[in-house]
C-alpha cells in the first residue's frame, strides 16, 4: 500500500492548500452558487434548473459550520478528494498500483477540479458518483456479487439525482455489454434489480418534474439551443478548445492521439471498458455542442476512465517526461488560477473586464450591503426583480427576512427558479423595492399607485467594469389585471 500512502498525503495536503484558498481569497458567491444556497433553504426533490443532490450538499455543509462563503464551497473539498479515492481503486482494480497512483494524481490535479474546488457545482458530485458507478460496474463484472449490484444502482440513483447526463452511463455500459460479447447482463436479475434501484432513488424527481409540468427538462433542452438550424462550428470550436482547460494543456492533445493510436490501444487491457465509459459522453457533449451549444465542463465525466486510460499508457510505455510536463503545466495552472491577483499585482497587470477571470463573482456582498442600507427605510417593502442573478445574490447578501423575494412577472413565464416559486398573484396593496437595469421602468406603471426612484445599486469592479442597479419604490401594487 505504498502508492496510496503518498496519494493519502498528496490529497491530504493539497486539499489543506484549496481550503485556506476559499477560506481567504475573499471571492464572493457566484450567481449560480448563490441560487444553489437559496435552493439549499427549502429542500425538495427538485428545482428549475438541476435535480436536487447539489441542495442537499450545500444543506448539509452549511448545517455543519453555517453560511458563510467557505461553507457553502465546502462540499467541493468533500467530494474531490473522495473521487481521487475511488479512482485510485478503479484503477488498481484495472491495472496495478503504480498506474492506479499516477491516475489519481493526475485527476486530483486536473485544472477543472483545481478551479472546480475554489466553488460549489453539479460537477463536484457528478464527478464521484460517475467514478463510484464505474468502480462498482468494474466488481459486477469480476465478481457479479449482490453487493457490487446494488452499490452500482445507488451510485446511478444518487448521480441521475445530481445531473441528468449521468443517464450517458447506461450508454456506454450497454456498448461495453454489447461490444465485449456479454449479452447475458442485459437478462440478469441481478442488474434489473440496480436499474430498479436506480429508478426508485431517482422517482422523487421524476414525481416533482411532473407536478410542476417538467421545468427542469425543459430548461435543460432551452440551454443546448438544439432547435438553432444547422452547424455551429464556432460553438464547436469553443468547446474543443475549453477541453484543454478541462483535462489539461498535455494531457488532452495526449488522449487525442492515444485515440487515433489503435494498434497502441489494443495492448492495454481493459483499453476497451475506458474507451466505451469516455468516448460516447466526449462525442455526445460534441455533437450537441455542433448543433448548438455547450459549456467546455459539461463533458467532465469524460476524464475518469480517461485518466484511467491515460496513465496507464504513459506508465506502460514509460513516458515519464511527458507525465511530469502534463502534471507540471496543470499544477501551474492551477496555480495561477488560485492566486490570480496577487500575480498580476507583481506583474503589474491591471486587471480589467477582459483578463479577470474572476470578474462575475466580485462586488456582489458590496451591492447586498447597499441594499440593506435602502431596504432599512422601507421595511414593510420586498424585494422585486426580474434577473435570476440579482434574484439570487440578494436573497444570500440581504437576506430578506424568510428569504422573501419575488420575481417580478406579470406574464407568468417562467424563466427560471424564482417564476416558479414566487407568486405576484394575492399581493395586492403590497409595496415592493424593484431592483433593475431599467430607468425608467416604464413596463411597471400600469401596476402600481405610484412608483418614485430612491437609490442606485453601484459597485465599481474594475475601472472599466462595475454592477449597476437602479432601485424604485412601488407602492401598492394594484394586481395583474393592469393593461
Amino acid at each position: 500500500m505504498r502508492y496510496f500512502f503518498y496519494l493519502v498525503l498528496i490529497v491530504l495536503g493539497l486539499t489543506a492548500y484549496r481550503a485556506w484558498i476559499v477560506l481567504t481569497n475573499g471571492l464572493p458567491l457566484y450567481v449560480d452558487e448563490a441560487q444553489y444556497w437559496y435552493w439549499a433553504q427549502d429542500l425538495a426533490w427538485g428545482y428549475y434548473s438541476k435535480p436536487p443532490m447539489i441542495a442537499a450538499i450545500i444543506a448539509a455543509t452549511t448545517a455543519v459550520c453555517g453560511d458563510s462563503e467557505p461553507c457553502v464551497r465546502a462540499g467541493s473539498l468533500l467530494f474531490y478528494p473522495l473521487s481521487t479515492f475511488v479512482l485510485f481503486f478503479l484503477t488498481r482494480r484495472l491495472f496495478d498500483e503504480k498506474i492506479a497512483f499516477i491516475a489519481a494524481v493526475i485527476f486530483i490535479s486536473l485544472p477543472a477540479v483545481g478551479l472546480s474546488s475554489l466553488l460549489i457545482s453539479t460537477d463536484v458530485a457528478l464527478f464521484f458518483f460517475w467514478t463510484l458507478a464505474l468502480f462498482a460496474f468494474v466488481r459486477v463484472l469480476d465478481t457479479d456479487a449482490w453487493w457490487a449490484w446494488i452499490l452500482l444502482g445507488i451510485a446511478l440513483g444518487l448521480g441521475l439525482l445530481t445531473k441528468y447526463t449521468m443517464g450517458i452511463f447506461f450508454l456506454s455500459a450497454a456498448f461495453y455489454l454489447i461490444l465485449s460479447g456479454r449479452w447475458h447482463f442485459f437478462i440478469k436479475l441481478r442488474a434489473w434489480v440496480a436499474v430498479l434501484i436506480a429508478a426508485l432513488i431517482f422517482a422523487p424527481n421524476l414525481w416533482w418534474n411532473w407536478q410542476n409540468h417538467f421545468p427542469t427538462f425543459q430548461h435543460t433542452a432551452e440551454i443546448s439551443h438544439l432547435e438553432q438550424a444547422g452547424l455551429h462550428w464556432n460553438s464547436f470550436s469553443e468547446f474543443v478548445l475549453g477541453q484543454l482547460g478541462v483535462f489539461g494543456l498535455v494531457f488532452f492533445p495526449l488522449f487525442l492521439l492515444l485515440l487515433m493510436n489503435f494498434k497502441r490501444l489494443q495492448q492495454l487491457p481493459q483499453a476497451g471498458l475506458l474507451l466505451c465509459f469516455s468516448l460516447p459522453f466526449l462525442l455526445i457533449i460534441s455533437l450537441q455542442a455542433l448543433l448548438g451549444t455547450a459549456n467546455a465542463n459539461w463533458a467532465a465525466p469524460t476524464y475518469v476512465a480517461a485518466t484511467s486510460l491515460l496513465a496507464a499508457w504513459l506508465v506502460t510505455w514509460q513516458h515519464k517526461r511527458l507525465l511530469i510536463a502534463g502534471l507540471s503545466i496543470n499544477l501551474i495552472l492551477v496555480l495561477g488560477l488560485y492566486h490570480y491577483q496577487s500575480l498580476a499585482k507583481g506583474l503589474g497587470l491591471e486587471l480589467n473586464a477582459k483578463n479577470d477571470v474572476y470578474k462575475r463573482l466580485r462586488g456582489w456582498d458590496e451591492i447586498g450591503k447597499q441594499y440593506l442600507a435602502l431596504q432599512a427605510q422601507y421595511p414593510n417593502a420586498l424585494p422585486l426583480a426580474e434577473e435570476r442573478g440579482i434574484l439570487s445574490e440578494l436573497a444570500y447578501y440581504a437576506r430578506p427576512a424568510g428569504l422573501n423575494i419575488v420575481s417580478w412577472n406579470p406574464e407568468q413565464q417562467l424563466r427560471h427558479h424564482y417564476d416558479l416559486v414566487t407568486r405576484l398573484t394575492g399581493r395586492e396593496g403590497q409595496d415592493f423595492l424593484l431592483i433593475t437595469q431599467t430607468q425608467p421602468p416604464t413596463h411597471v406603471l400600469p401596476y402600481f399607485q405610484s412608483i418614485t426612484p430612491v437609490g442606485e445599486l453601484k459597485q465599481p469592479v474594475h475601472a472599466d467594469y462595475s454592477l449597476n442597479y437602479f432601485v424604485y419604490y412601488l407602492q401598492n401594487f394594484k394586481g395583474l389585471a393592469q393593461e
